[in-house]
């Protein structure tokens, strides 16, 4: 009787509330890092972008690239004030940063609203909370924060619009747009995540291998994805180049993810690309699917990945000769719930993947905080059916025993 409580109780309270958009897959793009030196008191960033959801602030992170014998820095929440910050913090964290690390500092609980602008603003700790200034701050002590070079516009989790994000650099005495990518995290109650996590921009090769006869030591990469409903996808695209002069053509594959066992079975495999066709530098680049019924994905697990029989391995970047390169950003380590701010919000459902080992079924390997860039391009997902029941009377016995808070063995 008590399991059945149980199985009861969960029944009503644990409904499972499905996401209304499709998969689109990963639009968020970056090729370098670029380190934002703070070596003078009167200098300081900002790091602007617009909120997702409404949500009470706990927590925020930003990433420190270099570092010689700092000062102290403070990191405050501020409001926009015609594209500026307003000056007047919100919450505020003092901290020593670490070279090639993120730091998570907590914050005095502020409610951010959807659709507000806000600003993530980095200066030096001049007081670092007493009633004179303290610390050094110069050519020998100073620390360099985190941005990459292209501005996206985007919120990572799901690709929404965000025409307000920038970096921002106060020096002389005004605030100027750097048009650069804020790399950085804030954390709210009730699990709610957002900024930046893609520290770590990449290139993955993908290439035949030294003996083109033997195809088990191929290197083929791509990404999972994991559509929300039945998706009938008509193209997809790819932020892709070539390195040297490849031979053979650019290839997809479509192959079906059984998660339970990390298994995959091939479904579809047909040209992408021929070697003309494929830019010397990364370009977006739409690819229509060959078989509509084939890229018409049931919502599960599927593998969108790109193979070739050119090329070969090298030990110069990117990691191989007359062969392609996709590009991809990523998570170096160290930020907690990393994946959660990436694609699609979780590991679990997107996550570049890659096999050096011409693809075998059994052995692909993930990337949890990484993803490539590839698009699957189709409709939007239909809204969910709103279904409302009646409720249901609680039998007699149950009731009784809820009642007297006695459980019969």
């Amino acid at each position: 009787m008590r399991r059945f409580i149980t199985l009861f109780l969960a029944a009503l309270f644990l409904t499972p509330v499905l996401p209304v958009r499709a998969d689109y897959g990963n639009r968020f793009v970056a090729n370098k890092r670029i380190p934002l030196p703070l070596d003078r008191s009167d200098k300081k960033i900002s790091y602007r972008f617009t909120c997702a959801e409404d949500m009470e602030i706990t927590d925020a992170a930003v990433f420190c690239v270099e570092a010689e014998k700092p000062p102290a820095y403070l990191l405050s929440l501020q409001e926009d004030e015609k594209g500026r910050p307003s000056g007047t913090p919100l919450a505020s964290s003092s901290f020593v940063p670490r070279p090639l690390s993120w730091t998570t500092l907590p914050l005095a609980r502020a409610l951010l609203q959807k659709g507000k602008v806000y600003h993530l603003v980095l200066e030096q700790d001049k007081m670092r909370g007493g009633d004179h200034p303290v610390g050094v701050i110069g050519p020998s002590n100073w620390a360099s924060f985190l941005c990459t070079d292209v501005l996206n516009h985007l919120h990572c989790a799901d690709g929404s619009p965000d025409p307000n994000t920038n970096v921002l650099g106060f020096e002389g005495g005004q605030w100027r747009e750097l048009n650069r990518e804020p790399v950085f995290a804030v954390y709210g109650a009730g699990e709610k995540y957002l900024g930046n996590p893609y520290d770590d921009p990449g290139e993955r090769p993908i290439y035949g291998g030294v003996d083109p006869n033997d195809k088990s030591k191929q290197v083929l990469q791509g990404e999972a994805l994991h559509f929300h409903c039945g998706y009938p996808a008509t193209a997809f695209a790819i932020r892709i180049k070539k390195q040297g002069h490849p031979t053979s053509p650019l290839n997809y594959l479509i192959l079906k993810h059984f998660y339970q066992i990390h298994k995959t079975a091939p479904v579809y495999k047909a040209e992408a690309l021929e070697p003309g066709q494929v830019p010397s530098e990364f370009q977006w680049v739409t690819v229509g699917f060959g078989d509509k019924s084939k890229s018409n994905f049931s919502p599960e697990c599927w593998f969108l990945v790109l193979q070739t029989d050119s090329g070969r391995p090298s030990k110069d970047p990117p990691g191989c000769e007359d062969c392609y390169v996709l590009s991809d950003v990523g998570n170096s380590g160290g930020l907690a719930y990393a994946a959660q701010f990436t694609f699609d919000g979780g590991p679990h459902l997107s996550r570049e993947v890659y096999s050096v080992d011409g693809g075998d079924s059994l052995t692909w390997k993930d990337e949890f905080e990484r993803d490539a860039d590839w698009v699957a391009i189709g409709p939007d997902c239909p809204p969910p059916v709103k279904m409302e029941y009646e409720p249901m009377p609680t039998p007699e016995p149950l009731r009784d025993i809820l009642l007297q808070g006695k459980f019969p063995e």
